[in-house]
């Protein structure tokens, strides 16, 4: 499972601000960001989850709700694609607001881009179709 962590230091690599020698995203020029970055991922995670792996209705009638984020070390509770693939374009996104807002609008696109694909490819249960009037699925009675 991913961690806040693994979430952090991708979301560093696309804003470009790891340490050029070492490739370490935990560096002084990045100790504001990652103290910001717990409470914008708590967020972006409610939006995310629907679309989770880990999205289970336990009681109907009740909306289930993924566990808070409380620190880097522990898995978040969203499936790897979202963490990996998602959050890391809406951290950053959220992290540059007012500092670069050509590269937030960038990574803003991006999640949204992301999240609508995540959303199209949800897998979902349906019940069979039932015809009630046979042989018209095959065209038979194309023309009367």
């Amino acid at each position: 499972m991913t961690t806040a962590q693994t979430v952090f230091e991708l979301a560093m690599n696309l804003m470009d601000e790891v340490n050029e020698s070492t490739g370490k995203a935990d560096t002084a020029d990045t100790k504001e960001y990652k103290n910001r970055s717990l409470a914008i991922l708590n967020i972006l995670r409610v939006e995310c989850f629907p679309y989770s792996d880990t999205y289970v209705v336990s009681e109907a009638g009740k909306r289930p709700v993924c566990p808070l984020i409380e620190d880097f070390v522990s898995a978040i509770g969203l499936d790897d694609g979202i963490c990996q693939g998602l959050l890391p374009y809406g951290l950053a996104a959220h992290l540059l607001l007012g500092e670069d807002d050509e590269k937030a609008q960038y990574f803003q696109q991006r999640y949204e881009e992301k999240m609508k694909q995540l959303a199209a490819g949800v897998p979902t249960e349906g019940d069979e179709i039932v015809l009630p009037f046979g042989g018209i699925e095959f065209g038979q009675f194309a023309r009367w």
